[in-house]
């Protein structure tokens, strides 16, 4: 895996996330979807937690093996500050989308189970919500729906800030929706990992089988991987990127300074 020539490929998207292995283990998992559609597991990183170091070396390691956006990137991760702060290092431009269903199970915690139902139509109708307006309106209605009940529940919604709502605002193709508001993609092959290793009672950390045991399984989910659905869709999105953030320039080229904000319009002529 760690070989795997990532120059190869044009990737539009990378998702992070995390899963425990027990004993004080935890592995932060990369995967890019191309501009094509199709998914790859990049690299792991093993270590105590997802902490800032953990995650900053496995996106210096895979920008070493040629992870290089030709355009803005659109990360997705599940929520974590450590993931979030070590993609801004690395590319300080990346349009950040928080994953819903883990922001939904972080908000459940701090509700009464009776309110569980509404706060899952609400989200649903969030994942299906076709551009910015649409979804801020949903996420009016949720903090409505929370003021009332939990002031935890209220802030965690908030502490999301625009990263709840990002794929919609970049005004991407709503039958995108499905994959880019989570990191289901990752979630997926996290269940092949604890099926492959749920005899596993004892992790040696004075060796390399973390290591060896979360490759294997990994490389065995990915061999059942399949593109996207809508997968004609990612070229709109890679436009859009573009728009935003124009590709580096030709050696012996003058630079293009790129976006800060997406305060650029972006590109309106997909046609479902």
């Amino acid at each position: 895996m760690g070989e795997r020539d990532l120059r190869k490929a044009d990737y539009v998207v990378l998702m992070l996330d995390g899963i425990g292995l027990g004993n004080d283990l935890c592995a932060v998992v990369a995967l890019g979807i191309t501009v094509e559609g199709e998914k790859h597991i990049l690299d792991f990183q093993i270590g105590a937690s997802e902490n800032l170091e953990v995650c900053a070396d496995l996106l210096n390691r895979i920008e070493e093996r040629d992870f290089n956006p030709k355009r803005r990137l659109l990360a997705i991760t599940d929520g974590s500050k450590a993931l979030r702060n070590s993609i801004r290092k690395k590319w300080s431009e990346a349009v950040i989308q928080r994953c819903l269903i883990h922001k939904v199970r972080n908000i459940k915690s701090y509700l009464s189970y009776r309110h569980h139902g509404e706060l899952d139509r609400l989200f649903k109708r969030l994942r299906r919500a076709e551009g910015l307006e649409a979804a801020e309106e949903v996420v009016v209605e949720l903090k409505n729906f929370l003021k009332g009940k939990n002031a935890q529940a209220l802030a965690s919604l908030e502490e999301a800030g625009d990263e709840l709502l990002a794929v919609h605002g970049l005004g991407a193709p709503s039958t995108l929706n499905t994959t880019l508001l989570n990191t289901n993609c990752i979630e997926n092959p996290f269940r092949n990992v604890r099926a492959k290793t749920r005899r596993v009672s004892r992790w040696r950390t004075d060796t390399n089988m973390a290591s060896k045991w979360l490759a294997y399984a990994l490389l065995e989910a990915e061999r059942g991987f399949r593109r996207i659905n809508h997968c004609k869709d990612m070229k709109h999105l890679a436009k859009i990127l573009q728009s935003f953030s124009p590709p580096p320039p030709e050696e012996g080229e003058k630079a293009t300074p790129s976006l800060s904000t997406l305060d650029q319009k972006p590109a309106t002529d997909y046609k479902p």
